[in-house]
């Protein structure tokens, strides 16, 4: 586990965010810190309002009150590039690949937000382009090796199963080098192997790579074995947030995992 959050300092700040649509409230009054240099899971029986968050934060939804602090700036509407271009990035419930393109290929578009060549530059590959090109594709390559994706690297995604889909839209995530990567159900749907390997992944980036995470997951396995910190939501609101174990403790929490509460 990482040092306590009482020596480290904020990277996010939530506070009192609400968020309805058409006047039924998906999140209510929820304030939450997220830590540099932590892997903070977001769980909650289905419903809870644990995409919308992750959508608030960065900036797909924009929530009717509360504010957003990233990075030591506050916001009050959080817009999807203000959140790429500050260092927030995202993977889906959904795959969101091209899928026709290569591993490879795929990879390299998360890195377009760094990229300063003109329309024309590009099309002709001349000037800035080549060099952009060559010097993007050397930290892209370097990605592929740490996500053991080296001997796939020129299949098309397609034809991939779904496990290394994952990973390969982690690896996209990755390429924008974020601050702060937010991981919506990165391991649903997968083998108990896919998911081991996964976590793996996860705790890498965390730990080598220095990347704070936000992740959604519902595997409570996977919560205790990899977060530092955990936010329980149930109906859109916040009921637990705090250690694991302290977590896993908390009556509200066993209630609304066990259904008492519903």
């Amino acid at each position: 586990m990482n040092m306590s959050t009482e020596s480290k300092k904020p990277l996010l700040v939530l506070d009192d965010i609400s968020l309805s649509f058409k006047g039924v409230k998906a999140i209510t009054d929820i304030s939450f810190n997220v830590y540099e240099g932590e892997i903070c899971s977001v769980i909650g029986p289905n419903g809870a309002g644990k995409s919308s968050m992750l959508n608030v934060i960065n900036g797909v939804y924009i929530p009717q009150e509360g504010t957003i602090t990233f990075d030591g700036k506050q916001f009050n509407k959080m817009k999807p590039h203000t959140a790429a271009v500050m260092g927030i990035a995202r993977t889906f419930q959904n795959i969101a690949l091209f899928k026709g393109m290569s591993v490879l290929d795929n990879i390299m578009s998360g890195r377009n937000l760094m990229m300063k060549a003109t329309f024309w530059e590009t099309a002709l590959n001349i000037g800035r382009a080549k060099r952009e090109e060559m010097e993007h594709r050397l930290e892209v390559e370097k990605i592929i090796e740490f996500l053991g994706l080296q001997s796939i690297r020129k299949t098309p995604v397609a034809s991939l199963p779904y496990g290394l889909q994952k990973r390969v839209e982690l690896g996209r995530a990755l390429a924008a080098e974020p601050k702060m990567l937010l991981l919506d159900e990165p391991m649903a749907g997968m083998t108990m192997e896919e998911k081991l390997d996964m976590s793996c992944f996860i705790q890498e980036v965390n730990r080598n790579l220095g990347t704070t995470i936000v992740l959604i997951e519902h595997d409570m396995g996977v919560v205790m074995d990899i977060s530092d910190h955990v936010v329980v939501l149930d109906y859109g609101k916040k009921i637990g947030d705090g250690p694991p174990s302290e977590v896993m403790n908390n009556q509200d929490v066993i209630d609304a995992y066990l259904g008492v509460s519903h």
